[in-house]
């Protein structure tokens, strides 16, 4: 069991063997499943050694080029491969990106008529460091077209978004959160031996209240956060909502709650400035007739710092989670 100061490679293997475990269901199940990227064959991006043994034809290592990588999966997947292309970290999404949003997203809206979909998986990581080694696309990325933004916080949820994710038509970004630790972890967060399919868009209660008085929506690391804080300080009116998915958002269950609180938290892990939380806020106010208050808690405008201490204030902390909620009870 993984402990607060063990590496980010090791602390959150869980989550990670959920992952590996879905893969390895999907490709068993699917021969056009095929896993690419940098280092795919020497596990350290892909240390799943019952793919590695039983799949060891459809590892593909390729070159340290991840614009190229995507590239080469639009291609293959015309072939009709179902590619799950390893980004190793977030960051590099970037070098991607003209591949991700010019070619594979708009891959199926140029097919010829009468030709199937295509699937793509993109896999990335998000680490924290600075000042290149941190930083969180995902709000970049829901803005396109043709693209599913994904973001798992427990094992039972990376499962099942996996197995959608390997389901679903056209690109699907699939961000694994490093900073997750496997300590914070409960029994029911581990169960994906039922290999239950998550549908996007749906998230899901983290944490449930039987009469909530405010709702609080997050996703990745900061699920784990806002729990911690629910759980320490024994909150009972606290509705916490895993999002999971970035794209699409189920805004009628969103809406309803917020409906019913008239107070909503949300707390991401990325910058606030034009984030996810912003336009949540924006369709809430569209949708809803009814009055209600909602604090933002986010990481500012800045260039992550190389310092640990310069890093810890880029994302929300425990104490302003808290002074958050207590505020609009």
């Amino acid at each position: 069991m993984a402990t607060p100061k063990t590496s980010p490679f090791q602390r959150n293997r869980l989550l990670r063997d959920a992952i590996g475990r879905a893969l390895y269901d999907a490709m068993r199940a699917d021969s056009a499943i095929y896993l690419l990227g940098e280092g795919c064959q020497v596990k350290v991006h892909y240390d799943y050694p019952d793919i590695e043994k039983d799949f060891s034809d459809r590892l593909l290592t390729l070159p340290i080029a991840e614009d190229s990588s995507v590239n080469f999966a639009v291609g293959v997947s015309l072939l009709g491969v179902k590619p799950v292309v390893n980004l190793i970290t977030a960051d590099f999404a970037f070098r991607a990106a003209d591949s991700m949003i010019n070619t594979a997203a708009k891959l199926n809206f140029v097919l010829p008529d009468g030709e199937p979909p295509r699937t793509i998986v993109i896999q990335a990581e998000f680490l924290l460091g600075g000042p290149t080694t941190g930083q969180r696309p995902e709000a970049l990325f829901v803005h396109i077209p043709g693209i599913n933004v994904v973001i798992p916080s427990t094992p039972r949820a990376a499962y099942g978004l996996m197995r959608t994710a390997l389901m679903s038509p056209g690109v699907t970004l699939f961000f694994e959160d490093r900073m997750i630790r496997d300590a914070n972890f409960k029994p029911w967060h581990l169960d994906y031996e039922q290999k239950q399919f998550f549908p996007f868009g749906a998230g899901e209660n983290r944490v449930y209240a039987r009469d909530p008085r405010i709702a609080v929506l997050a996703y990745g690391l900061m699920c784990q956060e806002v729990e911690a804080v629910v759980d320490q300080e024994g909150m009972d009116t606290v509705q916490l909502v895993d999002l999971q998915t970035l794209f699409p958002l189920n805004m009628t269950y969103i809406a309803h709650l917020v409906h019913r609180t008239r107070k909503l938290l949300i707390v991401e892990p990325d910058v606030r400035f034009g984030g996810i939380g912003a336009e949540i806020v924006a369709q809430l106010q569209e949708q809803l007739d009814v009055p209600f208050k909602v604090v933002r808690l986010g990481g500012p405008r800045e260039v992550i710092p190389a310092s640990r201490a310069g890093q810890a204030r880029m994302m929300p902390s425990r104490e302003q989670i808290l002074e958050a909620i207590r505020g609009l009870l």
